[in-house]
């Protein structure tokens, strides 16, 4: 009896154990499923701002991007921000055409990006400060729209993440010393035999050669400089356009070379300091590299065979390079440059321009020099002389013409205005900043 009582005792014991322990188990796996649940919801989470952070991040790069984009087409200042005309009012740009379609988009502060497949719409800002005492623009320097600091914030799709990244952006100097300081220079001799007109209203020089300069066999050649009276001209060209690029010989100015009166002391030729650089060495004295592939590359997209591609409309601006198998262009209508927006144009060749082209800005040739028609020149004319391709000197006179030229001395050649070159802009090394 005593047996069989303790035998039940002892079931009944060992069922209260499996409960027991059925009970732990049951309460561990609810615990796992808790827990994995609670971290398939935080890494769930972090998936998701990892998404919103990529995108905000992508939006942001790719604002910054369009910036530096803008910047590098014409600067900080393009339009108007009170009518949206297409003209400087010194003051920072806050919308305009920013992808280059000619069609204005939105403000700078509500850019919407949607993605290439149209799955998500992200949005950005971009800011453009010019101020002095920021991290771009040091303390006290003078305010333009050459430089300063782009900052674009990028958001994510339901707004919830942002980013933010700045970064500096100046111009690039590609002109040794500010440019030349004459209307023209040559490495060779000069024999313009039409009816040139040669007008230099900043400095006292209007030819420097490194060779003869003859106008004597030339009736109606003319050189003109400052009118002494008259004092400081400034750059800017849009503060007195009329007065500053006329082609009238009594605006400000006094005759110094013609025919009758032979070469006045406002030319320089036979100059050796000019005369011994060859090729290279001519080349490099005025621009601000080591090899002509350099600025070739710096022109980008503007890198020509043809003077035709390089006249069009819109009229084309920044740095222009054109070169064509034989070496040999021409120009006989048309303009290139703009006041407020000139450009720097190298010929890797002969050239001969003639109808009534105008060019505002720069004009650099490589080989021998041809003028004819009644062409313009606003700024400068450097003729190196050069056989082409080689770097061999061609024979002179490198500088020759029956055509009536007006060229006109005018140093804006990198920018007449406070706003850079298009396409001469870079962004400054190790100013990237990532907030």
């Amino acid at each position: 009896m005593n047996n069989y009582h303790q035998l039940n005792t002892l079931k009944k014991q060992q069922g209260a154990a499996t409960l027991f322990t059925s009970i732990i188990l049951l309460v561990a796996i609810t615990l796992v499923v808790i827990l994995s649940g609670k971290t398939v919801l935080n890494e769930t989470k972090i998936a998701a701002d990892n998404y919103r952070i990529t995108q905000a991040t992508t939006a942001a790069n790719y604002a910054m991007d369009l910036g530096v984009n803008y910047f590098d087409t014409g600067g900080f200042d393009r339009i108007n921000n009170a009518t949206n005309a297409i003209e400087s009012d010194t003051v920072v740009d806050l919308l305009g055409d920013i992808d280059g379609d000619g069609v204005y988009d939105n403000p700078f502060n509500a850019l919407s990006l949607t993605s290439n497949d149209g799955s998500q719409t992200t949005s950005a800002t971009l800011l453009f400060n010019n101020t002095a005492g920021t991290l771009c623009v040091p303390a006290g320097a003078d305010i333009t729209m050459k430089s300063g600091m782009i900052t674009a914030t990028g958001f994510s799709d339901d707004g919830l993440a942002t980013r933010t990244i700045t970064q500096c952006v100046g111009p690039i100097t590609v002109l040794n010393d500010d440019g030349p300081k004459q209307p023209l220079v040559a490495q060779g001799s000069v024999a313009l035999t039409g009816n040139a007109r040669i007008i230099n209203r900043f400095t006292n020089t209007t030819i420097w050669s490194g060779d003869k300069v003859t106008i004597g066999s030339s009736s109606a050649m003319e050189t003109y400089i400052k009118d002494p009276a008259v004092g400081f001209l400034d750059i800017d060209v849009e503060a007195d356009e009329a007065r500053l690029l006329s082609t009238d010989e009594d605006a400000d100015t006094q005759l110094v070379s013609n025919n009758n009166l032979g070469n006045g002391l406002d030319i320089i030729d036979d100059d050796p300091s000019l005369g011994t650089l060859l090729g290279l060495d001519f080349f490099t004295n005025f621009f601000n590299v080591e090899t002509r592939a350099q600025l070739k590359k710096l022109a980008g997209t503007q890198s020509y065979t043809s003077m035709g591609d390089a006249i069009t409309t819109p009229v084309k601006t920044g740095l222009i390079w054109v070169e064509e198998a034989d070496g040999d262009q021409t120009m006989n209508g048309g303009t290139i440059g703009a006041i407020g927006e000139p450009a720097i144009v190298i010929i890797n060749g002969d050239f001969t321009l003639g109808g009534n082209s105008t060019i505002y800005g720069l004009l650099y040739v490589r080989g021998k020099y041809t003028i004819v028609g009644t062409p313009t020149v606003v700024g400068a004319n450097v003729v190196e002389g050069s056989n082409f391709p080689a770097e061999t000197t061609a024979t002179g006179p490198i500088v020759t013409g029956v055509g009536t030229i007006s060229l006109i001395y005018w140093p804006g050649f990198e920018s007449s205005s406070n706003n850079p070159l298009p396409g001469l802009t870079a962004v400054i090394s190790g100013s990237w900043r990532d907030w």
